[in-house]
């Protein structure tokens, strides 16, 4: 039986997109469903080294736009020119807001407007005319908390000094704990990052585009880059029990609530870990967890695992390393790489962000790669890197669609005007330069990056 919520989802779909549940059998045998099983005309699997849709088998490259700063700001894509003392994170944004007399309630309004008005319908409707067939999400965990849950962690945030902060934060890890303990997290399909989700779906059924669930901000902090990962202290989530509980929970509730829905293409489980405390057996632990708790769940969603060295080194992750190991896509982000070091192995073959390396580790283990940012770069580079990448069958996802800044840039957005980081004064203003109507297109790097684009619509469900 479904849980009510997991109806509820599995209720928003394309027309034309049939779906049905999950046969018993399929949970319980430890294999990939068959299209049959995953009843769904749009559900993906993987094939070998490839992702095919499961009800005619054909192949499928996922190319898709990244929708960063939707819901994780990260400090550069606020202010590229950078500035003195800029907030590098989101909670020192808010910090800086709350220092120029802004209360918590506006802060938090200012943030839902944000939420509201960044990504709308209309940006994901112009996405698909473009020819991306899918679009991934990065998300921010502190979206599933409730408000009275994300009033603590913003305490931290607002602490008075260092030794405050560290206070705080240790009340908050013994809140999480607590709520842990009592099954109070993430409970409720009112919680906004549900809500995003859900809203999100919509737009994209009605545009025939698929969605890629990434946990951008985990909990604790996946590495030592806060700026990724809106981390209060580094690599929290390795050394602290309760950061990787709670990532298991959050996990779970979203697969009770999506693993019906076909039109997610894939679970990208934890974003680029960096400087990993305890490196590739301490991401593997976590990761072995996430995957047994979610087939424990009856999910039969594609997982994608993202190593060490920002989702690039997969030392003690290969395949065979895991259980069960169906299902799983791997990960490269690709970023000012020499074009002529692509063809220059790296000597860790577990290293694959390298073209060569990343299509060697697809074939000695057969299976899927994916390249789940590529970008920030000039125009030349990002076309011969896409060229590269459609000529070897591999999919990618373009970081990113929106960004701040004065001149053109990587991203295919470009919103103007006053940066957050001018502060409390401009708010409004930063509002509403936001929304599709009021961003300028970059025009050269829209060329550079859709030119080899498929019709829009024309590979999905077919």
């Amino acid at each position: 039986m479904f849980s009510a919520a997991v109806l509820v989802s599995a209720s928003i779909f394309l027309a034309g997109c049939k779906q049905e549940p999950v046969l018993p059998e399929a949970e319980a045998s430890g294999k990939s469903p068959s299209a049959n099983q995953a009843g769904a005309v749009c559900w993906l699997e993987v094939k070998g080294k490839q992702i095919v849709n499961a009800s005619t088998q054909r192949p499928l490259i996922l190319r898709t736009m990244n929708l960063g700063a939707w819901l994780v700001q990260e400090g550069y894509l606020l202010n590229p020119q950078g500035c003195s003392g800029c907030p590098s994170t989101q909670w020192q944004m808010k910090r800086q807001y709350r220092n120029q007399g802004k209360t918590e309630a506006e802060i938090e309004a200012f943030y839902q407007s944000w939420r509201d008005n960044f990504i709308t319908k209309a940006d994901i409707d112009y996405i698909a005319s473009l020819g991306f067939n899918s679009v991934r999400l990065p998300m921010h965990y502190e979206l599933f908390l409730t408000a009275s849950q994300r009033a603590v962690r913003n305490s931290v945030a607002y602490a008075a000094n260092d030794t405050d902060r560290g206070n705080k934060h240790d009340a908050y890890k013994q809140s999480l704990q607590n709520w842990y303990n009592s099954n109070q997290l993430f409970n409720g399909g009112d919680l906004e990052g549900f809500k995003i989700i859900d809203r999100l779906l919509s737009w994209c059924n009605a545009n025939n585009l698929y969605v890629i669930l990434d946990l951008h901000a985990a909990p604790g902090g996946q590495g030592s880059d806060g700026n990724i990962s809106d981390m209060f202290y580094a690599n929290n989530l390795w050394q602290f029990p309760v950061f990787q509980n709670v990532t298991n929970r959050l996990w779970e509730r979203i697969s009770t609530r999506y693993k019906a829905e076909p039109r997610i293409a894939f679970y990208d489980l934890i974003n680029e870990p960096n400087n990993v405390t305890g490196g590739g057996p301490a991401i593997h632990s976590l990761m072995q967890r996430l995957i047994t708790t979610l087939r424990n769940n009856g999910d039969n969603h594609m997982l994608m695992i993202e190593g060490n060295g920002w989702g690039n080194n997969y030392d003690y992750l290969e395949p065979y390393t895991l259980s069960p190991n169906w299902g799983l896509i791997y990960n490269a982000h690709r970023y000012w790489i020499n074009p002529s070091d692509d063809y220059v192995r790296d000597g860790n073959p577990n290293q694959i962000n390298r073209l060569i390396n990343l299509t060697e580790f697809r074939d000695r283990h057969n299976v899927p790669v994916w390249v789940g940012e590529t970008g920030e770069n000039t125009n030349d580079w990002l076309r011969q890197n896409i060229t590269k990448l459609n000529q070897n069958g591999i999919g990618w996802a373009h970081w990113t669609y929106k960004r701040y800044d004065v001149y053109e840039n990587s991203a295919l957005m470009r919103i103007g005007g006053n940066y957050p980081t001018d502060g409390a004064a401009v708010m409004s203003t930063v509002l509403n330069q936001i929304k599709f109507q009021n961003c300028i297109k970059n025009n050269n790097t829209i060329a550079a990056v859709t030119s080899t684009l498929p019709s829009p619509g024309s590979t999905i469900c077919k």
